[in-house]
């Protein structure tokens, strides 16, 4: 573990933050800088309400905030807002291979300061999101494509009028508005195409494209009216491939063998290793439309948004097995990664102004889904061989069968050693129906040391189901050609099914870039969909079982939570210095049902928990301003964070070996969660420039309690673990359970630097180039509370380094960006065994250019993975040495390649 970074260099770090004085003020720059700029937002140091996503916006905030405009949101290629907003200072996205969702290539959450995504709050203009992940508090960020958000704002020291469980910060997230565009009428027709080098190198699909249509119009008699629509399409093709062990690590020392704790024994092995190729073809569609009245003492506005991710995945495996020290057998193996998540939000409000009170007022619906259909799972084996595979770990993130005998290699690689053997599937989903209302009010004095005092209350419900359906009794398996068709219980090792050669599908072409020694096959979709849909749910007595009520409803799960809110906070001025002090308080009404069996494998009935608590939350906020482009900060404030519905009441899932029969891992809920609380405490200095250059330096601590994180230990027999447990199927000591548990304190520290600056006053064309980047440097400390981690862990998805560098050049016609992304070392979960699962470093560079042509019309291309980076790297304790052996993810060492993409648009 890295020592925690020195006191004194975090107070240096501090001290020049707050001390240094930019050389960029006003009164320094040359007259150059009077030409026009096109790279920044100009400032206007008279603003008092600046426009959205500005720096402005930025400079004029209560607190520590970062924002994102249009124009920087264009400058990240990707389909994805949490790849863009990744790009933002001490920001960082993410996604897992639980369901697949790395080997599209896209992230899918994002978190502030490396602290966990459901440490954050997310509005869209506002109004709190519907989730669509029962498992966790973070809004999968799938639906929301980057074509229909004009800014993001993210706040990282909320005040009292802004959610309060926001550990890490808030996101807001805004959609366009007529009113957003310096014409009364506006309308932009965009096309994109990509393609996806690693497919196209691999002989599969590889293409697609996106189209988006945005139409703004101001009118009425003072252009008091407003409406803005958009729209978008887009459908494209990519591949993946993975590797990761199939099988626990132990040492190769045999006197080291009863070594509980791997990081203490000498060089480890896993006896398996597996090999997978994705395939994905990804759909998002949505819209966006904004209503928008201003009259001269009240604004209406109603606004919707529908937003659609559709993925229809495939994965195939192979895996080379060691069973015992004299035999060796290859196992196939075929999984559906199919998600389709919907959002879709309406929300009506508006703001008055009565004298020197101005008010806000809003409601808004939401519905978001999440559903997993006909997830289907095929296993294909054969008759073992003697022998013993030779796994070459000189290439950590490859192990390659180079030095085994021919024998074996000619076993493992022959497309007839496995046959068609069985399926397994089911069908899974969560809703959420979400409803909130809020008014706030502000009171303003005129003359008087106290400013403004500003009050509100805000009510939100929220509606959540899940559920998880196996197509089997216990989630047995259904055997191909089996006892429902009149065959008999064919075994793993004698399949009744056509060999893999003989099945449907295609080759891929140099599979692994020419490392895997032999051919690869996907199998046809539609024919293993064939074997397994039209039988869900249906019986089979002499094979799977009968299927029951148990099987149906053990793990659905239905949630009502109802949260209150109320705040009071004022601004006082003092010359140049505001202070905002204030407090919030949350009431969260939580109540839900889970299925109970009855233990006889057949019957059960729903059972109801539930629980109240309430959440004080007091803040402050100075701002000291000496001149208009010069901001310090201090805030101390106290938030907290509610656990995810799914990990107090969720399903319970096993992973099953299929040879033995043997539970190889469980990840179940925990009903006994608590909520997370954290005291913040920020500092930090702000220099802008009137071109819209900037330096910021933040200094922060967070000390966190009854943090949650992901625990795996191991576990005997069990009877309280719930789910469906397959028919046969074997417990035994050793199993690794993962669940959420509370750790108990925590700590998070850190530094943030950010730097924006264009070079306006050199000569030509070097006055359009300039530079961004940000660090953030931190280190974490959590102390878990489990025996077999007495001292302290780092938290959760809170890397050490993130830091974004970006090289543009900006003119009127030419806009083109060279950004690099990198995110550290992160911890994701315990382990019982003493190798703790760590993600390690990510890194890529992105380019992108546009150029203006006459006429209204642009053109660019943009690079996505320049640098053909991995996009996950999960491995078994802090080095690269070991992949990560987890049972509940196909795939440790994941590439998904370069995009390459080509716009076309016109603005009319």
């Amino acid at each position: 573990m890295r020592k925690p970074l020195p006191h004194a260099l975090l107070s240096l770090s501090i001290t020049l933050a707050l001390c240094h004085v930019t050389t960029a003020h006003a009164d320094d720059i040359d007259a150059k800088v009077e030409k026009k700029v096109t790279a920044l937002s100009g400032m206007n140091v008279d603003a008092q309400v600046p426009a959205a996503g500005t720096v402005d916006e930025q400079r004029l905030s209560a607190g520590v905030t970062t924002v994102m405009s249009k124009q920087e949101i264009d400058a990240v290629p990707t389909a994805n807002i949490a790849d863009v907003l990744s790009h933002l200072p001490g920001l960082s996205s993410y996604s897992d291979m639980h369901l697949g969702q790395a080997a599209t290539g896209e992230s899918e959450y994002v978190t502030i300061r490396g602290l966990d995504s459901s440490y954050n709050a997310y509005t869209l203009n506002g109004f709190a999101l519907p989730e669509t992940d029962s498992s966790t508090r973070a809004i999968s960020l799938n639906m929301l494509a980057p074509f229909g958000i004009q800014s993001v704002k993210v706040s990282k020291t909320p005040t009292p009028d802004m959610p309060g469980d926001s550990i890490g910060g808030t996101i807001d997230m805004r959609t366009p508005t007529a009113f957003d565009f310096a014409g009364d009428t506006y309308a932009k027709s965009t096309v994109q195409g990509r393609m996806n080098d690693l497919a196209e190198h691999r002989g599969l699909p590889d293409k697609g494209g996106v189209f988006q249509q945005e139409l703004a119009h101001r009118f009425g008699a003072s252009k008091q009216f407003g409406i803005y629509a958009a729209g978008y399409y887009g459908k494209y093709d990519n591949a993946a491939e993975a590797v990761a062990p199939n099988s626990q690590y132990t040492p190769i020392d045999p006197r080291q063998a009863k070594t509980t704790d791997l990081s203490q024994a000498g060089p480890l092995q896993s006896s398996q290793y597996k090999y997978s190729v994705y395939t994905n073809r990804i759909k998002r569609y949505g819209g966006n439309v904004s209503l928008d009245w201003n009259g001269e003492t009240t604004s209406l506005f109603a606004r919707a948004l529908y937003g659609a991710y559709d993925v229809q995945g495939e994965q195939n495996q192979m895996s080379a097995r060691n069973q015992g020290t004299t035999q060796v057998l290859r196992g196939g193996y075929f999984n559906t990664r199919d998600i389709k998540e919907k959002t879709a939000t309406l929300q009506l409000g508006g703001s008055s102004t009565v004298d020197g009170l101005a008010l806000d007022y809003g409601t808004s619906y939401g519905v978001g889904f999440r559903n997993v259909p006909d997830h289907v799972e095929a296993s294909l084996y054969g008759a073992q061989t003697p022998g013993q595979f030779q796994f070459d770990l000189g290439n950590p993130t490859f192990p390659s069968l180079a030095g085994t005998p021919a024998a074996q290699r000619n076993y493992v690689y022959n497309l007839s050693t496995d046959s068609f053997w069985k399926t397994q599937g089911g069908d899974a989903g969560s809703k959420d129906t979400r409803i909130n209302a809020h008014i706030d009010g502000t009171y303003a004095f005129n003359d008087a040391a106290i400013e403004s005092l500003k009050f509100g209350v805000a009510a939100d419900t929220s509606k959540r189901n899940a559920y998880d359906h196996p197509f089997t009794h216990d989630d047995n398996n259904f055997v191909y050609g089996g006892p429902f068709f009149g065959g008999p219980n064919y075994p793993s090792s004698s399949p009744g099914g056509p060999s893999l050669a003989d099945l449907p599908g295609r080759l891929v072409t140099r599979p692994f870039g020419g490392r895997y020694a032999g051919p690869f096959k996907l199998i046809d979709r539609q024919w293993v969909l064939n074997q397994a849909v039209p039988y869900k749910y249906l019986d089979d007595p002499n094979g799977a079982g009968n299927y029951t009520a148990n099987d149906y409803n053990a793990n659905t799960t239905s949630s009502r939570e109802n949260i209150f809110a109320g705040y009071l906070m004022a601004t006082f001025r003092v010359q140049d210095l505001t202070v905002t002090p204030g407090v919030r308080y949350e009431l969260t009404d939580y109540s839900s049902t889970a299925w109970r069996s009855n233990g006889d494998d057949a019957t059960g009935a729903f059972v109801g928990q539930g629980r109240r608590y309430g959440e004080l939350l007091p803040g402050i906020n100075l701002n000291y301003r000496p001149d208009e482009l010069t901001v310090y900060r201090a805030s101390l404030r106290r938030s907290f964070s509610r656990p995810a519905f799914g990990l107090i009441s969720g399903q319970t899932t096993y992973s099953i070996d299929d040879i033995s029969g043997q539970v190889v891992g469980i990840s179940k809920p925990n009903p006994d969660l608590r909520p997370t609380t954290a005291d913040n405490l920020d500092l930090s200095a702000e220099f802008y420039d009137r071109t819209g250059g900037l330096l910021t330096a933040s200094a922060y601590y967070k000390r966190l309690s009854d943090f949650i994180y992901t625990s795996q230990s191991s576990t005997g027999n069990d009877s309280t673990l719930g789910g469906n447990v397959p028919t046969g199927t074997v417990v035994t000591g050793g199993v690794p359970v993962s669940m959420p548990e509370n750790g108990g304190d925590a700590k998070i520290y850190g530094v943030e630097v950010a730097l924006r600056k264009q070079f306006v006053t050199l000569p030509g064309i070097w006055s359009h180039l300039g530079v961004a980047g940000n660090l953030t440097v931190q280190h974490s400390s959590a102390q878990s509370g489990r025996e077999d981690h007495p001292g302290s862990t780092w938290l959760p998805r809170a890397p050490e380094r993130m830091y974004n560098a970006d090289l543009f050049y900006h003119d009127e016609r030419i806009h083109a960006d060279l950004i690099y992304n990198y995110t550290g070392l992160q911890l994701i979960g315990l382990n019982g065994n003493g190798l703790d699962y760590y993600l390690q470093p990510m890194k890529t560079l992105d380019f992108s250019a546009t150029y203006d042509l006459p006429h209204g019309i642009g053109v660019g291309i943009s690079v996505k993975n320049l640098l053909d980076h991995a996009t996950f790297h999960e491995t078994s304790g802090k080095s690269r040495r070991y992949l990560a052996y987890d049972p509940g993810a196909d795939g440790a060492y994941v590439e998904t390649g370069r995009v390459y993409m080509v716009n076309l648009s016109y603005t009319f």
